[in-house]
């Protein structure tokens, strides 16, 4: 019905446009086949790159003839943007002055410059939501260590977050020696480091590889490294006994290796498993998940390893079951060890006989709930054990009684029982 009130109006103003014709002049005749509906606008995204590892949002405009942006929503939240991962966005642009909006618009109708085009269709006579996809930029950061491991020949440095690779430049006695690019943040320099005479260093800095990811990222700054002779690995070492972080294990003075051990070195914990290697990615250590960085440093809160959520409490522990991460806010993190175990989960879950219902960022939802093209529902909102639980039958809500079907959904403009519910789900008394 709303497409067709749209095309009606359309035909009125062409018909009007047709019957004045006669008693216009021929200079004014253009301007009157000009019909009022609005086929050509533009989207434009501007983004201006802040500071290191910093994602700014963009500056969305909206220009053609009668027409300003109204709403915008983003699909993913704003903390959970990356560099290069497309972020669906929906604006609505409203037309004004008695203008009107065809049912939709093609790319070529609707230009959007700093994003790809996905959809331009009108919600309302003078309402066009707009459809994009938008890749988030930032600026590459530096590396906060640079130097050497314990043989001397081998570059290693901090990795960078969302570098994909990093420029090298070894030096030897302030000359350049090698240019090289790698997509690790470690390199075995021993082939160029060749005259014991000469004093070697060198500089690293995240770039993007690909032309796809220099489209989103800017490169960092240069960091130079420790001079060769100098040991990386001389850190701080909080567990007190001596030893020392050595090619990926922990090394007492005496050479021997540390197996099946925690050590605490420069305020992070770190796991050498039973062959004395430093664990990287997640480990079990007594029964209880970890998760470890490419630096070998145990991780905690939400990490984000494989594209699903998982929570680790202040001492590292994968958390599973359900979670009240913050406070109000409970999370249900897959129990089942079937490849997920601690993984978050999102929409309908049935537990413990009730079925709750968890929104897109996995928290729990509670009170009314409305799922777009199902139902309402009512979800507990009471802190008795049940919270959260999906209510059925008759329930009284603020004063008013309502019935819920067996599948949760809320009845409306029907009979239930002998009682009438009216079209927002309350019994008509």
């Amino acid at each position: 019905m709303r497409a067709e009130n749209r095309w009606k109006k359309m035909l009125g103003v062409l018909a009007g446009a047709a019957m004045f014709a006669f008693f216009l002049p021929l200079g004014l005749k253009a301007q009157a086949a000009d019909s009022s509906v609005i086929e050509k606008v533009t989207v434009t995204f501007r983004t201006q790159y802040g500071e290191p590892e910093e994602i700014p949002d963009p500056e969305i405009t909206v220009s053609g003839n009668d027409c300003t942006l109204g709403d915008i929503q983003f699909g993913t939240d704003y903390d959970r943007w990356r560099p290069g991962k497309k972020v669906r966005v929906e604006l609505n642009i409203q037309a004004e002055n008695g203008k009107i909006f065809p049912v939709s618009l093609t790319r070529t109708q609707c230009r959007v410059t700093g994003a790809n085009f996905v959809s331009a269709k009108a919600t309302e006579d003078d309402v066009l939501q707009v459809k994009v996809d938008y890749v988030p930029v930032t600026v590459l950061g530096t590396t906060d260590r640079a130097g050497w491991s314990s043989s001397g020949k081998r570059a290693v440095w901090d990795s960078v977050d969302y570098a994909p690779g990093y420029s090298l430049v070894l030096y030897g006695d302030d000359k350049v020696v090698k240019r090289l690019t790698v997509k690790t943040n470690s390199v075995d320099l021993s082939d160029y480091m060749t005259d014991p005479d000469k004093t070697y260093y060198y500089e690293v800095k995240a770039i993007p590889v690909t032309s796809d990811e220099r489209d989103y990222l800017k490169e960092g700054e240069f960091v130079t490294s420790t001079d060769q002779d100098m040991d990386w690995y001389d850190w701080d070492d909080d567990a007190g006994d001596g030893g020392s972080l050595k090619g990926g294990s922990y090394v007492f003075p005496d050479g021997s290796r540390q197996v099946d051990v925690w050590k605490k070195l420069s305020g992070s914990w770190y796991y050498f498993d039973t062959n004395g290697n430093m664990a990287r990615g997640w480990m079990a250590v007594g029964g209880t998940w970890y998760y470890f960085n490419g630096n070998g440093q145990m991780q905690t809160g939400w990490v984000n390893p494989d594209g699903r959520w998982y929570y680790l409490n202040p001492d590292g522990a994968m958390m599973t079951g359900w979670q009240e991460v913050t406070p109000g806010y409970w999370y249900y993190l897959n129990p089942v060890s079937d490849g997920t175990r601690g993984a978050m989960l999102t929409g309908w879950l049935f537990v413990d006989g009730s079925w709750f219902y968890l929104d897109g960022n996995g928290r729990m939802a509670t009170g009314w709930l409305y799922v777009p093209g199902d139902a309402w529902y009512y979800l507990n909102p009471v802190s008795d054990g049940t919270r959260g639980a999906m209510r059925t039958g008759w329930q009284m809500i603020d004063g008013k009684w309502y019935y819920f079907g067996p599948d949760g959904r809320m009845a409306a403009n029907t009979v239930i029982d002998g009682w009438t519910v009216g079209p927002d789900g309350a019994w008509v008394g």
